[in-house]
């Protein structure tokens, strides 16, 4: 491993210096007992075999669980990171060992070297994630940006995933026009030049009606750790053919189960997880009724739960 993991850790130390401020404040100090708190960050080596690809030799990811028990891996959206999974960490990891990774790019996750990563490419780095911790199967949960790469894994690698979930279930689109390509990455490099969307009111447009102050505090702090490179790069999977409905359907004969904000405003439930159903030959659907883009953030109990039970 190179040097640089020390670096990291300071870097993430200061990050969590900073999180313990805002959970200083009022307003999350009364919510602070029922916050749980998040595992230690953690460092995986990027196989040798595999590292020409990135940008240098390290996975960064968080864990909870008995090491002997199932896998559940989770996967964050766009603008976020291992954090975004905090309840299903401590709500899951009695059960199965819940591993919460963090893409190229994101966090301390070193990024892709290509400018334009596809889908092969995204399921390759699920692969090599896999590979560095030494696991062969897993149960996969991805939101979004997320649900993406779980479906682009499912592709390439369906004997590896024993069940998949998603939430905020984005479909894969095909030959989306060049223009509308250009036209959505000037769009997301706007918001990278303003601090990506973390900072902003478009925190609210993830979540259902009417979310508590605490509640936008929380999905904010994850939104700053956000990195440009990795962000846009997620960005461009929006964009990319390999995984449309028809595709996944065709490889994606495990279980799947979506769990669909009826709010959703990022990735509408009509349009993306109402149309991939229809090709699913082993697919549900379950709608939550005033919840948005981040169930598993708004309504955890419940989220985690319904996974409890899907996995078995």
């Amino acid at each position: 491993m190179s040097p640089r993991p020390a670096l990291a850790v300071l870097a993430f130390a200061a990050l969590a210096a900073t999180l313990a401020v805002s959970l200083a404040t009022p307003a999350a100090a009364q919510m602070k007992s029922e916050i749980p708190p998040l595992p230690d960050i953690q460092f995986a080596e990027i196989p040798a075999a595999s590292r020409a690809e990135y940008q240098g030799d390290r996975f960064s990811y968080m864990e909870a669980g008995r090491a002997d028990a199932p896998v559940v891996l989770l996967l964050h959206g766009v603008g976020a990171n291992s954090m975004h999974w905090r309840y299903q960490l401590a709500g899951l990891s009695d059960r199965y060992r819940v591993i919460a990774w963090n893409a190229p790019g994101y966090m301390l996750s070193d990024a892709f070297m290509k400018e334009t990563p596809d889908c092969k490419d995204y399921a390759e780095a699920i692969a090599d994630f896999l590979a560095a911790l030494k696991i062969e199967r897993a149960y996969v949960v991805g939101n979004s940006f997320g649900s993406r790469v779980a479906q682009c894994f499912a592709i390439y690698y369906p004997d590896r995933v024993l069940r998949l979930a998603m939430t905020g279930t984005g479909v894969g689109p095909k030959d989306m026009p060049e223009e509308q390509k250009a036209k959505i990455i000037a769009t997301r490099e706007a918001q990278v030049a303003k601090g990506i969307y973390g900072f902003g009111a478009r925190v609210t447009a993830l979540l259902g009606p009417n979310p508590s102050p605490e509640l936008v505090t929380e999905v904010q702090r994850v939104l700053r750790a956000t990195q440009p490179r990795g962000f846009m790069h997620g960005v461009k999977l929006g964009m990319a053919n390999g995984y449309s409905p028809e595709e996944v359907g065709a490889k994606a004969t495990m279980p799947v189960l979506m769990i669909q904000g009826r709010t959703d405003k990022v990735n509408p439930g009509d349009v993306n997880a109402a149309v991939l159903i229809k090709h699913l030959k082993n697919g549900k659907l379950e709608w939550l009724e005033n919840y948005g883009h981040l169930p598993e953030v708004e309504a955890p109990d419940t989220v985690n739960k319904m996974l409890r039970d899907f996995f078995g």
